[in-house]
Formats: structure tokens, C-alpha cells, sequence
């Protein structure tokens, strides 16, 4: 059985997480795969003295990976950029193939990466969805597909939120407290709850499944911080969850790619996978609806994806005796033309404070009217004992993000209005 040499860049929860696999299951790994990978060197910035190195070689330069000959391939898990990014150029430039967790890199240099590399492997199913091989579906088990949309619920730290707030009723910011409490969430959950994370991996997801190159820029993000339990009761009155999305989808008028929370219908799969499992959906012209689910992040979860880029490059190795032609789509093409936000079509909710007076739903419902604005179903519930404020809650039939702006901003400037408009955008995944 021949022997493949890893070398690992960082000893966190995710390396860890790989070395544990390794020790477990590295037999029935080699069973299936006709090779054994053996850790041959681990660089970090400190050693870990109750974390088994497997008898890999430690070190705290990362370009020691690059320049030791016994290590085939390098596993990246450092996380950051600069550091991360530097030492994949090193890696590809020495010939050597490298699977990588880190979406963020790839988000933002992806480019230049496989730009400057045109013949080794650069893996990483892990930087998308955890443990979900949607990387590999949509580039290999889809691959004679045209994709109509690839949607998805893929930070985990966002979904624990609003499904705390759906079943518990919690406000938000309990629910980020109980989330940091479980370890769900950062000391600084900003990444999460303001979508970075989650448009980074659409970024890849975008460029894959729709041939374009990868443009973090281009994408419309926005996080869940201002959701509030009552639009999770009035949703779920209505029929519908609130779910983070991201949505790459390809329609007659261009491709969009964007990120925000948005209203699913109770009946749809997608919002059904609560807590901090993450799902993607997708749809193509031969398969249809595929649904892809399992937990999104942690360290087993996301080792077991860094695995699965090792054991096919090493294989991909091994059966081309070197000259590897790696299997990550390589694009040649501009960037397709991504939809401006205010082209998007889509159903919305809306939430409308008001004063308790006569005539307050009309004035609202001629507003929306003069901008070409149908009402599909509509709440108004009479004031509790000593309140005189009101919400208007409408969902509306498709209609122009530009349209829906303008109606809102007039609606906004009605005097009995007495707090900001709220909106969500409605998904029906149809």
C-alpha cells in the first residue's frame, strides 16, 4: 500500500479533528482507498502537548511544509488570509497539491490562485457547509446539469439564532447570548450574524455551479440582526420561517447572487433544518430539486471534508504518477453579469407601525398601489389595553426590489406611521 505524506498547516480545533480521524479510522481509510496517508509534519505557532502528532514532525514555519520532501500534500487550517494565502501560492508553486478549509481565501483570491496554477490540485469541499459534499456534487454528481438555482441556509451560528427565536421566542439578542453561551457563536459574532461568512461561501458556490469566476464583491449581503421576535410570529402566523439564505440563481433577465434573511414557506424542506445544521438546495434541468443537509461546521464535521479532498487528491495522485490534472473547475471566461439588487424580483414582507386611527390600512394599500404593489395576504390586529400603536403586516406578489423601495419610502413618510418600515423578502423556492 503505498504511503502518501500530509502536511498539516495549524493545530486548532479542525486539525484536530483530522489527526483524531486519522487515528481512528486511518485503517479502514486505506481499505477503501488502496493507500495510507500518514501525517509526516504539523506547523503552528506553538505545540500542543496533549494533542497527538501522530509522530508527524512539528514545526512554527509554515514554508518547512512547503520544503520538506516527505510531505505529498499540504492540509491548510490555519484560517485568516494573508498567512493562509501566501503559503497555498508557496505550495502550488513547489508542485505540491493543497486542500484547504478556508473560504475566505478562496472567496477573495480564488482567481489568482488558479490563475497562477494551471496543474495542481487545489481542494476545498470543507470551505462550504462542513461535512456536505456540495462542492463535489454540483462539480461532479450535477456536472451534466444546468442549474437553475443553488440556495442555501450555510452558517449554522445565524440558523441556531432564528430557530431559537422561532421555537423558544426569544429576542435576538438572548438568543446570540445563549448561542456564544453553547459555543455556537464568537466572542465577536460579526462574521456570522452580518452574512460574511455566509456570501463567502456563496461566492464559491456561485462560481462553480454557474461557470463565472469568483466575486465576493458583487454579491448584496445583509445579516439577521434586525429580525425581531415579532417578525417570527407574524411570519409563522402567515405560514412561513425565517431563514439567512444564500441565493445564486440564474434568471431570464441575469444571474443573482445575494444574501439575507428571507420568509420560506412552512412546507418547503429547506426551512425545516433548524438549529446548526446547514442545507443547499438545488435546482437543475435533468435532477430537479436536490436537498443537501448535515451540520455545517465543528471539527469533526469539517475534518471529515478536508479528508475526503485528501484521499482524492492522493488518489488522483497516485493513478496519474504525478501529473495530476486537478479536478477543481477552472474558469476562462469574464465574470457573468450579476443582477443589480434593485432588478431582483421577489415577494415581500413588510411590517408598518402605525398610530391606532381610522383609515391608516388604506392609505397604505393606495401607496403601495401607486407603485404597481398587490397585497397577497395582510394582518391588522386590534391595540392591546393601553396602546396606541398598531402593526400593519402585508406580504406582497412579486414585485421589483426598485418598486418596493420607492412604495416603502412613501408609506415611511405617512404621519400615522410611527417607527421604521419593516421588510423581509419571500422565497417560495418554486
Amino acid at each position: 500500500m503505498k504511503e502518501i505524506g500530509l502536511g498539516i498547516a495549524g493545530l486548532g480545533t479542525v486539525a484536530q479533528g483530522v489527526l483524531q480521524i486519522l487515528q481512528e479510522n486511518g485503517e479502514a481509510i486505506g481499505r477503501r482507498s488502496g493507500f495510507s496517508l500518514a501525517v509526516k509534519r504539523i506547523a503552528s505557532r506553538s505545540l500542543k502537548p496533549d494533542v497527538d502528532l501522530l509522530g508527524a514532525v512539528f514545526s512554527d514555519q509554515l514554508q518547512d511544509l512547503v520544503e520538506d520532501p516527505e510531505v505529498d500534500i499540504i492540509v491548510e487550517l490555519i484560517g485568516g488570509e494573508t498567512a493562509a494565502r501566501e503559503l497555498i501560492q508557496s505550495a502550488l508553486g513547489a508542485g505540491k497539491p493543497v486542500v484547504t478549509a478556508n473560504k475566505a481565501v478562496i472567496a477573495n483570491y480564488g482567481n489568482q490562485l488558479f490563475a497562477s496554477n494551471s496543474r495542481i490540485p487545489l481542494r476545498f469541499e470543507a470551505a462550504v457547509a462542513g461535512a456536505i459534499p456540495i462542492i463535489s456534487a454540483i462539480q461532479q454528481g450535477l456536472v451534466a446539469n444546468q442549474f437553475e438555482h443553488v440556495v442555501g441556509i450555510i452558517n449554522g451560528t445565524c440558523n441556531y439564532i432564528l430557530t431559537a427565536m422561532q421555537n423558544d421566542g426569544a429576542q435576538f439578542a438572548d438568543a446570540l447570548s445563549t448561542a456564544q453561551s453553547l459555543g455556537y457563536a464568537e466572542a465577536d459574532p460579526g462574521f456570522d450574524i452580518d452574512g460574511v461568512d455566509a456570501a463567502h461561501k456563496l461566492t464559491i458556490l456561485l462560481a462553480l455551479a454557474f461557470d463565472t469566476t469568483f466575486d465576493f464583491s458583487a454579491l448584496h449581503v445583509e445579516g439577521i440582526t434586525a429580525i425581531t421576535a415579532e417578525d417570527i410570529r407574524y411570519a409563522d402566523e402567515l405560514g412561513y420561517k425565517i431563514k439567512h439564505l444564500g441565493i445564486a440563481r440564474q434568471t431570464a433577465d441575469g444571474l443573482e447572487a445575494r444574501v439575507h434573511p428571507a420568509l420560506v414557506p412552512k412546507h418547503q424542506l429547506l426551512a425545516n433544518v433548524d438549529g446548526v445544521l446547514n442545507a443547499v438546495l438545488v435546482k437543475s434541468d435533468s435532477a430537479g430539486d436536490t436537498l443537501f443537509s448535515g451540520p455545517g461546521a465543528g471539527g469533526a464535521a469539517t475534518a471529515s471534508a478536508v479528508l475526503a479532498d485528501v484521499v482524492a487528491t492522493a488518489g488522483e495522485l497516485q493513478s496519474l504518477s504525478g501529473e495530476a490534472i486537478p479536478s477543481t473547475a477552472r474558469h476562462d471566461g469574464q465574470l457573468k453579469v450579476i443582477l443589480p439588487l434593485e432588478q431582483v424580483n421577489t415577494g415581500h414582507y413588510i411590517r408598518i407601525p402605525t398610530r391606532d386611527e381610522p383609515g391608516v390600512f388604506a392609505k397604505v394599500t393606495e401607496a403601495l398601489s401607486r407603485h404597481g404593489i398587490s397585497i397577497d395576504a395582510a394582518i391588522q390586529k386590534e391595540p392591546g389595553a393601553g396602546q396606541d400603536v398598531v402593526s400593519i403586516v402585508m406580504l406582497t406578489h412579486r414585485v421589483l426590489e426598485s418598486k418596493i423601495v420607492a412604495a416603502l419610502d412613501e408609506v415611511q413618510a405617512l404621519e400615522q406611521v410611527s417607527g421604521p418600515v419593516a421588510r423581509i423578502r419571500v422565497e417560495n423556492l418554486d
